[in-house]
């Protein structure tokens, strides 16, 4: 199967596939179907589901949705005591995982955010598996130990979870697999067990100490992670750095945001990360290094300009950027035919600013509380003040959390609809910036 457009084209994912799978002594994959009542009749189904308004990424709705149908039990910390061969003994209740989240009720998105949830969000950004076609249709394959899924259902008849799986080979599935080329990406890579060429490398490298679960990969590995692509997680604080080699075949970074200010002089390790910026600017031009929030201030700072605490309130909320016609004339920008005469907006969050940019940069887009919104360096530095992954409802989550707002949960559904009319009075223009994003990203030196 040749993998070119559209399975590596930007995709703003609306609805979602997952399907588990384990491999059999026969090394053939064996797939896991939850059953489903309908008014006529029973079915066994995979997981599926759609993007909400309320997910971070369209992993954070298949964790939702998992986790809604299974309350936890099929996560990999219960997964020993489930092994069809030589399972651990559950000495006490306890120590098995279970969560249940209720559906369709309005909470603070990151409340969401359980273990369980981090869970299945990290087995969606290990796996190598990712199908997507011309529709805003994202289909992802988990592999998984084989189960006792007869020790499972009984397990889950227990706790009072409303669920039955069963296991299925390929060809026993083919009734949920309607397209043809679906069909033949399965059986090329998970029937076959085809190996996955890399052809392209890309790095994440996270500055924000906080960062010790799947949550910053899962808002962007969705949306720039593609079939093919081999994608690695450095953590900067812990000195993490991609090496010389890592870095001559690297094709694009992202440095994302942080809690850090880029001028604190007391931080010992972004003396390696100021390096790392420069050499990515100055040695490893193929690099495509894209900037956000943080990322931004740090590139800028790195590259001799300066970033300073602003002098006003902390930004967060909905910024309308004045973007610059020449903006859109970069190849990356224009290929995908935006409109330059309706605004960007971004959301933000952020209490400093690049009060002087390095030289060589150029300022694309400002905005009434931010001069340096967007800016390049060349053909291989953007960067945004804002924060592209965010939409409405994190950020108002993101600010109930800040301000230690004591909203009864019922009542945060009201609370975060007066927030977003106030902060965003202009919609996030979320699929536009995420696509430029993407095609610089992706773009070949």
């Amino acid at each position: 199967m040749n993998i070119e457009e559209p399975a590596a084209a930007f995709k703003y994912f609306q609805e979602f596939n997952l399907f588990l799978f384990s491999r059999d002594k026969d090394n053939k994959p064996c797939f896991i179907l939850h059953k489903t009542a309908t008014a006529t009749e029973n079915l066994y189904s995979h997981f599926l589901g759609k993007f909400t308004k309320v997910d971070a990424s369209i992993f954070y709705a298949v964790a939702r949705e998992f986790v809604e149908k299974t309350s936890g039990l099929l996560s990999s910390e219960n997964f020993q005591y489930f092994l069809l061969e030589n399972p651990a003994i559950l000495k006490n209740e306890s120590d098995l995982v279970f969560e249940r989240m209720i559906p369709n009720v309005h909470i603070r998105p990151q409340n969401r955010w359980s273990a369980i949830v981090n869970d299945i969000c990290g087995l969606l950004c290990e796996s190598p598996y990712i199908y997507q076609d011309e529709t805003e249709n994202a289909t992802y394959f988990v592999e998984i130990p084989m189960l006792n899924l007869e020790i499972f259902n009984k397990t889950a008849k227990e706790k009072g979870v409303d669920i039955e799986l069963t296991y299925r080979l390929f060809d026993g599935i083919l009734s949920l697999v309607k397209d043809a080329n679906l069909q033949n990406y399965m059986k090329e890579y998970l029937v076959e067990n085809k190996p996955i060429e890399i052809h392209s490398y890309y790095a994440m490298i996270c500055c924000e100490p906080l960062a010790v679960d799947y949550m910053l990969q899962s808002l962007h590995y969705s949306v720039f992670k593609k079939h093919g692509e081999h994608w690695r997680f450095y953590r900067a604080f812990k000195g993490e750095f991609p090496s010389h080699q890592e870095l001559q075949r690297a094709k694009g970074i992202i440095i994302p945001g942080s809690g850090n200010s880029a001028y604190d002089t007391t931080v010992s390790w972004y003396k390696e990360l100021f390096e790392c910026i420069r050499n990515i600017h100055l040695v490893y031009t193929h690099i495509n290094l894209l900037g956000i929030c943080f990322g931004a201030q740090a590139s800028a700072q790195a590259l001799g300009g300066r970033v300073e605490s602003m002098n006003r309130s902390y930004i967060r909320g909905g910024e309308l950027l004045t973007t610059k016609k020449s903006f859109y004339e970069f190849d990356y920008v224009k290929k995908l035919n935006l409109n330059p005469e309706k605004p960007l907006v971004i959301a933000e969050s952020h209490g400093d600013h690049i009060a002087q940019l390095p030289d060589g940069a150029v300022l694309h887009s400002s905005s009434k509380n931010t001069n340096v919104e967007t800016y390049t360096i060349g053909n291989n530095l953007l960067a945004f003040q804002g924060h592209p992954r965010y939409n409405e409802a994190w950020t108002a989550g993101a600010f109930y959390r800040k301000a230690g707002l004591k909203v009864e949960p019922e009542d945060y559904n009201d609370y975060a609809k007066e927030y977003i009319s106030r902060q965003f009075p202009d919609p996030v223009t979320h699929r536009e910036i995420l696509s430029i994003c993407y095609s610089f990203l992706k773009k070949s030196s």
